[in-house]
């Protein structure tokens, strides 16, 4: 069990990533149809990310503050990643919220890699 969770969240975080990326520079140039596709199963990979981190918190590192810390930051790289995706919908300046989203992203990786202790 926890393994097919770890691979979800993990699986999932890499979707994320490349989805937020795609999805951008598509908005960006003006290829609304297929952005918005990406942005819902980007909002889909967003679920299924906290709802995997949510179990694996409180069924295995209740303990650990390093995982609560983790899962606040990951709170605000989803916020971060929905401004920056819905900003670049409306061309509105979105850059600041991207490049947030993108290293927070990093930030929350590393730290649950433990490579951040």
């Amino acid at each position: 069990m926890y393994k097919a969770l770890v691979e979800s969240h993990v699986g999932g975080w890499e979707v994320a990533f490349v989805l937020l990326i795609i999805g951008y520079i598509l908005y960006r140039a003006g290829k609304e149809r297929v952005a918005k596709i990406l942005h819902m199963i980007l909002r889909l990979m967003i679920v299924i990310i906290a709802v995997s981190g949510i179990w694996m918190l409180f069924a295995f590192r209740a303990g650990d503050w390093l995982y609560y810390v983790k899962g606040l930051l990951a709170l605000i790289v989803f916020g971060l990643m929905e401004m920056s995706l819905g900003r670049a919908r409306r061309n509105e300046a979105s850059i600041g919220f991207f490049v947030g989203a993108l290293a927070l992203m990093v930030i929350v990786i590393l730290i649950g890699y433990r490579v951040i202790v």
